[in-house]
């Protein structure tokens, strides 16, 4: 606490489960997210009910009650009863959502808080109390690493003079536009609209001749797939996971049927509705003809190995397909859009396009950047995506260039129109339609059966190889163009509405967040969502748009763009790729950049403790699992000279997402508030005084949220920890063992997570676990904590550490688990167990359990073996089985299959032979004491849980 100021509210305990119901609320519903969602493709942006706790609970002192607090931020509903708090009325509202009669925000009885302002009054009461707080003046709010806008945008809301800094280009421009430009010349979405249907209307007339369109349709999209060549019959073979067109849960729909000839080297396409042309079981669309990097093909049913498929991508042999349109009806008559197959006329047209492309200088040596090796760009790479060019197709590419040639033409002309501001504000807007269409018209926008539409470029924050995608025709009425100019437009609107208040003054920085252009000790409010590790390579993602972007507003931002590239050298990531040359036996790729992250980290950080006040906080948000992250970020925050004094888990992450859908990845922001370390006292702290306490509150804190309706999963609860531990940790810092050598917060972390590890031991499962063997006790600890089959692997890694195992050892002697793009997949019995039907010698090697051993490795290894022999014999011959192996009397085995039963989903099959095996005929045998409880449907995990169909 400041001897100073008062005590901040984020230094008490916050409302963070109403918070959290709120973030679930906004980020439901894809189609109803806060305007700056929309503006631009941008990879971390924080939601509003977040972001405006943050900044509100920084700058409002503790003497303002949860209600108050909640009141103001937008959440206070019309229908409250006199005898609830709101907190206690939205988690109701919350619990009853799905028998509401009404629409969602009636059932509440407010709207999601991004479309609530502060009423002026509200503003002129907040600024009274923030002025007593911060002795007499409002306090600055700085976002250092401001990324798309969330937090900053949520400060000016407040009025709130406010400062965001990117180093960035693309993102620096996102922010002029979220925090600046709605608030210039008054309403410019007529401008905008005007100048964008000009573009379009010249551009139509140039490229109407490569799209060619009947009197009664119009082609809306082309769906391409990639082709190689077989190289024993010369087949082109074309390259996709499905062909569905439209797919109705797998059963019906619309999908573009092959006709292999049986002499000439070209395959053809009619287009199909199934089941009425055609049974799915004659032609299944969900047959590939790519898979796991192999093509196989159609004629002569060879595999076409992945090395063979990159050759002949690099070396520029595969072809590009056209194998179906999709259209729409030029008649006002109720006739619903439709697909066909492709005309001679089509492929006339995209082969016009090409030589187009080819022919004219400009063209043809247009975005021949290099892309760099890296990270993400690695996966393009593979397959001959060389040049930013590559990035799309020659009659993409040509539509792209022409729409940025008349926006130049335009350009001047609104230039001689408009003050600089004002055409600064529609430039950037024209430019963001633009990118828009970049991200929809890429050769990695694939078509989605499931909404008859173009996926964007970054569906997945990567740069996915699509083996099929589709183009789109942007000249097509009410398509293309048109439709990222109406949806600009409307983001433009949206900002100009939801801005709030218009006078508080705020500046964008584009630059260094270690180097700022700031005064010592001039700013009150730190609120930073820093970069996040190893999780986003934010640079090498938006060159994409960069390279574009260079040339549509390089005078307009020209201190943005100097530069073929983003800046690289000094973004704060962890990206190993940049050490893959220089790595060895000493250093791997990995440590080292974890300490070039580590070092950025703390370069940020001490410059922000240079321009903080010494009465001022420090908020920061971080959402990230892995303690590797938590270690390097709290190293760098400590070393610049700061102490943790509270910290607050939000749930932030909407877990149904592409990006967090069965990964295990980080649901719950981790909200850490900070002050300046005084520098009187740096005595050190001996570890043995401390280790004792580092335990107890996170034990503790993981009780506390466990019991206390947060709702979090239990790998967030150890998440959740890590902030109270680190809180103990900075203010003995610094801390040294009894040999007086340096303890790192990685240690403090690791105490924290063996605390939570042992209370939910104790609280979820049977004492005889901590009876079994390490390897078994990990698999089930990982089912017990992860919740789901699939999780990071650094955490497997640790959680293994933890039981004196090694993790590569579990999967590579005893096949615990698999590996899948990095994250480790927990093996059921099936994977794991030989086939008892089968003559030992013809049973597969790679399984390392033989059920017809009379004792095994591992406790694990007993009971999948009883499984099997369940599955495959039945009740009488498993009692057989397991009464010759005297597993009545085995404690690990019947303690084993007693906390399968406890961690399992319920639909995982292993947990019905569990249940059938200690239920049934053969749970006479072992005579287990089982809770009835064990055995109920666990129907409040079930969609969390559902992601095991997945496998």
């Amino acid at each position: 606490m400041s001897e100073e100021r008062p005590n901040l509210k984020i230094q008490s305990r916050l409302p963070v489960r109403t918070i959290g119901i709120e973030t679930q609320r906004e980020r439901k519903n894809f189609s109803d997210l806060p305007p700056q969602n929309y503006i631009h493709t941008w990879f971390a942006r924080r939601p509003t009910p977040a972001s405006r706790l943050a900044v509100l609970t920084s700058v409002l002192p503790d003497t303002i009650d949860d209600n108050q607090l909640l009141k103001q931020m937008g959440i206070n509903p019309n229908n409250l009863s006199s005898s609830n708090s709101i907190t206690d009325h939205v988690r109701e509202k919350h619990r009853t959502e799905d028998q509401r009669s009404g629409r969602v925000y009636e059932h509440y009885g407010y709207r999601k808080i991004y479309k609530k302002l502060p009423s002026e009054t509200q503003i002129e009461d907040l600024h009274q109390v923030m002025k007593e707080t911060w002795d007499g003046e409002l306090p600055t709010v700085l976002d250092a690493t401001a990324g798309g806008g969330s937090i900053p945008l949520e400060s000016s809301r407040y009025g709130l003079p406010t400062i965001a800094n990117e180093l960035n280009s693309v993102a620096a421009v996102i922010l002029k536009a979220v925090l600046e430009h709605h608030r210039i010349n008054g309403d410019l979405s007529d401008d905008i609209k005007t100048w964008g249907d000009e573009i379009n209307e010249r551009a139509q007339n140039e490229l109407k001749e490569y799209f060619p369109s009947e009197q009664r349709e119009t082609p809306t999209e082309y769906i391409w797939a990639n082709t190689v060549t077989c190289p024993d019959c010369g087949l082109e073979i074309p390259l996709s996971p499905n062909w569905w067109l439209i797919n109705n849960s797998g059963k019906s729909g619309v999908a573009a049927r092959l006709s292999v000839p049986k002499d000439g080297d070209k395959v053809e396409f009619n287009i199909v509705n199934i089941p009425d042309d055609i049974e799915k079981d004659e032609f299944n669309p969900s047959n590939s003809t790519v898979s796991y990097g192999k093509a196989e093909c159609l004629r002569c049913n060879v595999t076409v190995e992945k090395e063979e498929l990159q050759r002949q991508a690099q070396e520029e042999v595969h072809g590009q397909q056209l194998y179906a349109i999709h259209f729409e009806h030029n008649s006002k008559s109720s006739q619903k859009n439709g697909f066909r197959a492709p005309t001679a006329q089509d492929i006339e047209a995209a082969e016009k396009a090409r030589e187009k492309v080819q022919s004219d200088p400009e063209l043809a040596t247009l975005l021949s950047t290099q892309i760099p090796d890296g990270k993400e760009t690695d996966r393009t790479n593979r397959y001959g995506i060389d040049e930013w060019r590559d990035m799309f197709s020659l009659r993409q590419l040509l539509t792209h260039y022409t729409y940025w040639q008349k926006f130049e033409e335009v350009k001047t002309e609104i230039r001689e129109e408009y003050d600089q501001d004002s055409a600064e504000v529609i430039l950037t807007f024209l430019t963001f339609a633009a990118d828009k269409g970049l991200n929809y018209n890429s050769r990695s926008s694939g078509w989605n059966p499931h909404f008859e539409s173009i996926q964007n470029t970054f569906d997945r924050h990567d740069f996915a190889f699509m083996w099929s995608y589709a183009e789109s025709n942007f000249w097509a009425p009410g398509s293309g163009y048109d439709w990222c100019l109406d949806s600009i437009v409307e983001v433009y609107n949206e900002l100009v509405d939801l801005a709030g208040y218009e006078y508080s003054d705020v500046t964008v920085l584009q630059g260094d967040a270690s180097d700022l252009p700031l005064d010592d000790k001039g700013i009150e409010v730190i609120v930073l969502d820093p970069p996040y590790y190893d999780n986003i390579m934010y640079a090498e993602l938006s060159d994409f748009f960069y390279v574009w972007m260079n040339k549509y507003l390089d005078d307009v931002f020209p201190y943005f763009f100097s530069s073929d590239l983003t800046e690289k050298g000094d973004e704060a990531v962890a990206n190993p790729s940049k050490f893959d040359d220089i790595a060895g036996d000493e250093s791997s790729s990995r440590e080292l950049a974890k300490n070039e992250y580590e070092s950025k980290m703390t370069d940020i950080f001490g410059e922000l403790h240079r321009v903080l006040d010494e009465e001022g906080i420090f908020s920061l948000m971080f959402t990230h699992k892995k303690t590797e992250a938590w270690d390097t970020l709290t190293s760098a925050l400590i070393e610049a000279g700061f102490v943790v004094t509270s910290s607050h888990p939000i749930s932030t992450e909407f877990p149904y997402s592409f990006h967090q859908a069965g990964k295990n990845s980080a649901e719950s922001t981790i909200l850490l508030a900070s002050e300046k370390r005084s520098k009187e006292d740096n005595t050190a702290t001996l570890w043995s005084e401390i280790q004792r306490d580092t335990r107890q509150v996170a034990r503790d804190h993981a009780e506390m949220l466990d019991q206390g309706e947060v709702d979090f999963a239990k790998v967030d609860i150890i998440l959740a920890s890590f902030g109270p531990t680190l809180e103990v940790f900075t203010r003995q810092y610094p801390v040294v063992d009894d040999e007086g050598n340096e303890v790192t917060p990685q240690t403090a972390l690791n105490e924290a997570r063996a605390a939570v590890r042992d209370y939910f031991i104790d609280k979820y499962l049977n004492s005889g676990v901590r009876d079994v063997d390490p390897k078994t006790e990990w698999y089930i600890l990982a089912w017990l904590i992860f919740e789901v089959q699939r999780f990071p692997y650094d955490e497997g890694r640790r959680l293994a550490i933890g039981m004196g195992e090694e993790l590569d050892n579990l999967k590579r002697t005893h096949r615990m688990w698999r590996k899948k793009s990095g994250d480790v997949l927990l093996r059921p019995h099936q994977d794991r167990v030989q086939d008892v039907n089968k003559e030992p010698d013809n049973r597969s090697g790679r399984k390392p359990v033989n059920p017809d051993s009379l004792s095994f490795a591992t406790a694990l290894d007993k009971v999948h073996a009883s499984m099997h022999v369940y599955e495959s014999k039945g009740a009488t011959e498993a009692w057989n089985w397991m009464n010759d192996r005297n597993c009545g009397n085995d404690p690990s085995f019947k303690a084993t299959l007693e906390a399968l039963l406890r961690v399992l989903p319920h639909e995982h099959d292993d947990w019905k032979l569990a249940r059938d095996i200690a239920a049934g005929e053969t749970g006479e045998l072992l005579d287990l004491d089982l809770d009835a409880d064990i055995f109920e449907e666990d129907d409040d995990d079930e969609d969390r849980q559902g992601s095991l169909n997945d496998f």
